[in-house]
């Protein structure tokens, strides 16, 4: 059951991100288009595509943990003996989760302040952009938890 809520989830971030490239690729596309052949730039194309970027990089970290895509180092833990992997992981991500966990709360109290200020040519409000904080910091906890959960079950099964 919740590996496939995960996997739905994970599924639907995979085509938000899909989405949100391909308005970045248009964006700079026409930014390219306006500036360099019609010679009349767009300012509104430029702050499209770093709010864009900034959406995907974030997005994009959470979903990466789907897909163990971070990189790691892992030539002690794969010398080290069963306990002390487990111990290691526990550890790990305890850390993980406390660190993940302090992001939203700022973050959210963050958000809160900048929902005032708006950028400067969309005049989107600062804290839409940033509500990607605290939404990529839970995808990527709950990523996490799955991922170690499922490990520790096949290193049980071992």
């Amino acid at each position: 059951m919740a590996k496939r809520i995960i996997d739905s989830l994970n599924r639907v971030i995979k085509w938000i991100l899909i989405f949100l490239f391909f308005i970045m690729v248009i964006a700079v596309f026409l930014q390219v288009l306006f500036r360099f052949v019609l010679d009349q730039p767009l300012a509104w194309t430029e702050e499209l595509a770093r709010y864009l970027l900034i959406w995907i990089a974030f997005l994009g970290t959470g979903y990466a943990m789907s897909v163990k895509a971070h990189p790691s180092i892992e030539l002690l833990f794969e010398k080290a003996s069963i306990s002390v992997k487990k111990v290691l992981i526990v550890v790990s991500t305890g850390l993980m989760i406390f660190f993940f966990w302090n992001i939203v709360v700022n973050s959210i109290e963050f958000i809160q302040r900048s929902m005032t200020q708006t950028s400067p040519v969309l005049h989107v409000p600062m804290g839409l952009v940033y509500t990607v904080i605290p939404i990529s910091s839970v995808l990527f906890v709950i990523n996490l938890l799955y991922i170690v959960i499922s490990e520790w079950g096949k290193e049980a099964s071992h």
